[in-house]
């Protein structure tokens, strides 16, 4: 047999599959907000105690294709805040690249786990309000980390403790995000200049963060957003860990004083100054998405009623606002959204980055 005349035909055959490559996350994603199953066969005394690092697990759940996987991974425990008060902690898949590769995926390893915190009933609530939150984000813009809800069903290898299923959700591959967005992740993006951004993607990113009344995030410092570089060279900023928000309404969660908020639930405009131009044209394309945004709340039957409106109001009076400021000429956009705290500078930015009122 002529393997050399064999082989150009074999590559032929096989590149639509590889054209077609996919993740562990395009695998588990069923593209709706039904939820996946996942069983995570694991030593649950290591989670439990919070020690967990490069521990061995076993994940089972039925891909998008309906084929029933099972593989192994290694798990951790990740996380500060919800590390140190949960009893029970977020946790991160690590998969080898090696073995992706075998199996004909893309090498995007590192999967973050959100799942409730305690056995309180309210924990589930705040877990799927937080999901929705991404979802809402995910309708806003494409710069931003696709999610996917899960129920997580916790099984002891060693028999001590009872199996415990769990309301959860799966956040994509930072790598992988960058890589959908045409870019890559900076690794390092503390202390970057405002004007490293693009103007469009830092508003957009900054009124994302304004709908959920976010101030547990810092462009400066670099907190609880990622930056991705794009072949032109700017950066554009994702964020993440929505928690702490007014969105979410968690009973821990504390307002950010440093940048004038006195509840979680005061919306504080973290955005540089960009020109009025800019500012409308992401308020507009914000304005044009209200109805799937609602749209989304309204059909997200997995909320108690009660905390469903909740959030519907919540984002309802976002968009009324946003809608009566950007039809006020009478002073530039940037300057209404900062509003009374004009003058608050977050921590490690550069004044010159933002205005004060009137200038």
């Amino acid at each position: 047999m002529n393997f050399h005349r064999i082989l150009p035909s074999l590559i032929l055959l096989l590149l639509p599959l590889l054209a077609s490559a996919t993740s562990f996350f395009d695998l588990i994603s069923n593209g709706t907000d039904k939820a996946v199953d996942l069983r995570i066969e694991v030593a649950m005394d290591s989670i439990l105690n919070k020690t967990a690092a490069g521990l061995e697990a076993s994940i089972v759940f039925t891909d998008n294709t309906g084929l029933l996987r099972s593989w192994e991974t290694d798990l951790e425990v990740r996380g500060k805040f919800r590390r140190q008060r949960c009893e029970f902690p977020p946790l991160k898949l690590n998969f080898s690249k090696k073995a992706l590769a075998a199996l004909g995926l893309e090498i995007w390893d590192k999967y973050k786990l959100v799942s409730t915190c305690s056995a309180d009933p309210i924990s589930k609530n705040l877990v799927l309000k937080e999901y929705l939150a991404y979802r809402a984000y995910n309708e806003l813009t494409a710069n931003s980390f696709r999610v996917q809800r899960l129920s997580i069903t916790f099984v002891d290898i060693n028999g001590n403790y009872p199996d415990r299923t769990e309301e959860g959700f799966i956040i994509e591959d930072t790598d992988e995000m960058a890589a959908r967005l045409g870019g890559k992740e900076v690794e390092n993006p503390i202390g970057q200049p405002a004007e490293a951004y693009d103007p469009h993607a830092e508003v957009t990113h900054a009124l994302v963060q304004y709908l959920l009344s976010n101030g547990d995030f810092s462009m400066p410092l670099a907190r609880n957003m990622k930056a991705v570089e794009m072949p032109g060279g700017q950066l554009v900023p994702v964020g993440y860990d929505f928690d702490f928000s007014g969105w979410v309404g968690a009973p821990y969660a504390s307002p950010t004083s440093e940048i004038g908020q006195q509840s979680i639930y005061q919306r504080i405009y973290q955005g540089y100054a960009q020109s009025d131009e800019v500012m409308r044209e992401v308020a507009l394309s914000f304005k044009s998405k209200r109805r799937q945004v609602m749209g989304l709340i309204a059909k997200f039957s997995y909320l108690p009623s009660e905390d469903l409106a909740v959030v519907h109001r919540f984002a309802s009076r976002f968009f009324n606002d946003l809608n009566k400021k950007s039809n006020n000429d009478a002073l530039p956009l940037y300057d209404q959204l900062r509003g009374a705290v004009a003058e608050m500078i977050p921590a490690g930015a550069d004044a010159k980055s933002f205005r004060l009122m009137g200038r």
